[in-house]
């Protein structure tokens, strides 16, 4: 018999399956064996226990015994048989007893019937929810397929026409014509086309945009800020009131404020002689004031700092005290004065009396913005000005000129097809901007208009344009109307003592692409 393969392993292979089929066959003979015996033993019972038969009975039992065929095997045989039977028996059993079941047992539990129902009822769990998701799935897949049967075939877009840069100088002085690009078309502005006509309107008023009486009440907040208190601000508005024709009113205030901090007049005389001064000089009203405080105090340096010279070596201002005379020089002419903050303020009188200080002022004008607002609003409601865009002029805080707040017009611009057509405004625009050498096309994109100007982009290349371009937010725009200066009706914020002015990068320099 075969006995239990020590290999080792922990894996059920086929030479132990083969060693256990064996003992069980082997077991299963044994058991045929011991049958066997137990039958003949029971035969020999029953034989034992047959009641005693007659002569008659017997003779009819030989007869019949004669006529069954002989038995397959003779008697003696059997009993050989049977005895070797006994000892195969009684080894059998001794075998039995010395068999190592462990193997078997252990290939028993791996046959485990409940764990084998276990796993094929997970499986058949798994199953249901596999033909679930599969399911899902297969009708996700038919739901798609019937998209695709409705989903249209994809025809490319046309081919979009795409230029190479080519940089090139931009004009001294150009005449710039705005070409603004939204999606659905261009709008064309040309700056000097449209303000050219407002322009000669102002002109033709000119005088009558002028200041003829100027109410505080227009710079009540103004002179407040700056002055700090509704009283002051009656008081000065006696002295500094005439130049609102003339000058900004803040620094008017300021120059006031200043002299009368310093226990100085500032008497619309001394103001005026300030004025021109900065005129000359180029520099703020409110800081040739404070020099002049500043050297009625015995600070020369400020005024000296004022020297408009270029070269350090030939200085046009000088000042320096010599005992109890301070001696002034502008240029060639020199002044000597008392040591006095009055003589030292006439001295400043007397410099603005020089045929190249005196009455400078006279010749700036800041214009009354009400009267320039009101008759730009009736150039508004002029169909011939605003074909293209329409406008309205505003008075903004803080600004020197009035601004035209535009707006496109109806019906002003003209879409990509009209523009193709060869008598097309756009395209006679385009041709005016060729025929002038600095003519200069500036193309102002939406964001979303990019297709729409590579159109009208390729229009204005064969027309031979110079061209430039830059993104534009929206179709609505200011427009400053220069050269009428106005005032500011606000205080223009300064930059902190000590604190270092922001650094300015400035932008690349526009150029023709």
């Amino acid at each position: 018999m075969a006995k239990k393969s020590n290999s080792g392993g922990g894996e059920l292979n086929l030479d132990s399956l083969m060693d256990a089929v064996t003992n069980v066959v082997g077991v299963l003979m044994i058991v045929l064996v011991m049958m066997s015996v137990n039958m003949a033993n029971n035969m020999r019972k029953i034989l034992s226990d047959l009641p005693p038969v007659s002569p008659d009975e017997y003779a009819q039992l030989q007869k019949k015994l004669e006529e069954t065929p002989p038995p397959p095997a003779d008697p003696k045989e059997i009993e050989e048989r049977k005895k070797l039977a006994e000892q195969d028996e009684k080894k059998a059993t001794e075998d039995l007893k010395t068999i190592d079941l462990t193997d078997v047992e252990q290939k028993m539990k791996i046959l485990d019937l409940d764990s084998f129902r276990k796993q094929l009822e997970e499986a058949r769990k798994k199953r249901t929810d596999e033909k679930a998701e599969t399911d899902k799935l297969l009708t996700e897949v038919e739901r798609l397929k019937a998209l695709l049967d409705e989903t249209p075939i994809y025809k490319p877009e046309p081919p979009t026409y795409v230029r190479l840069p080519n940089p090139r100088p931009y004009p001294e002085k150009p005449v710039e014509t705005r070409v603004l690009v939204a999606k659905q078309g261009v709008l064309y502005f040309s700056e000097p086309e449209f303000l050219n006509p407002l322009l000669d309107g102002l002109e033709k008023s000119k005088s009558q945009l002028e200041y003829k009486e100027a109410k505080i009440d227009l710079f009540a907040g103004l002179l407040k800020e700056v002055l700090g208190d509704a009283d002051v601000s009656r008081k000065a508005w006696t002295d500094i009131g005439a130049f609102v024709g003339t000058f900004q009113m803040e620094d008017v205030a300021r120059a006031w404020k200043t002299l009368t901090d310093a226990g100085l007049p500032a008497t619309r005389d001394i103001l005026s002689s300030l004025g021109d001064i900065s005129l000359v000089l180029r520099k703020p009203l409110p800081v040739v004031a404070e020099a002049a405080a500043a050297a009625t105090k015995g600070d020369l340096t400020k005024w000296v700092g004022l020297d408009p010279s270029t070269d350090p070596t030939k200085p046009v201002i000088t000042a320096a005290v010599a005992g109890n005379k301070v001696n002034f020089k502008y240029g060639a002419k020199a002044f000597e004065t008392r040591n006095t903050p009055k003589d030292i303020l006439g001295f400043f009188k007397d410099l603005a009396n020089l045929d190249a200080f005196k009455n400078r002022s006279r010749d700036k004008v800041i214009y009354d913005a009400t009267r320039i607002r009101d008759l730009l609003m009736r150039a508004a409601s002029n169909p011939g000005l605003t074909k293209v865009f329409g406008f309205e002029p505003k008075i903004q805080p803080g600004s020197v000129n009035v601004v035209l707040a535009l707006k496109p017009g109806s019906g002003g611009g003209e879409t990509l097809e009209q523009m193709k057509q060869p008598a097309s405004n756009y395209q006679r625009v385009l041709r005016q901007i060729a025929g002038d050498p600095n003519g200069v096309a500036v193309f102002q994109v939406m964001s979303d208009a990019f297709d729409t100007y590579l159109e009208a982009r390729k229009i204005a290349d064969d027309n031979k344009v110079a061209a430039t371009w830059e993104f534009l937010r929206g179709l609505e725009f200011n427009l400053p109307v220069r050269g009428y200066e106005v005032q500011r009706f606000a205080v223009v914020r300064a930059a902190p003592p000590g604190k270092a002015p922001a650094v300015q990068i400035k932008g690349p320099k526009r150029s023709l692409d």
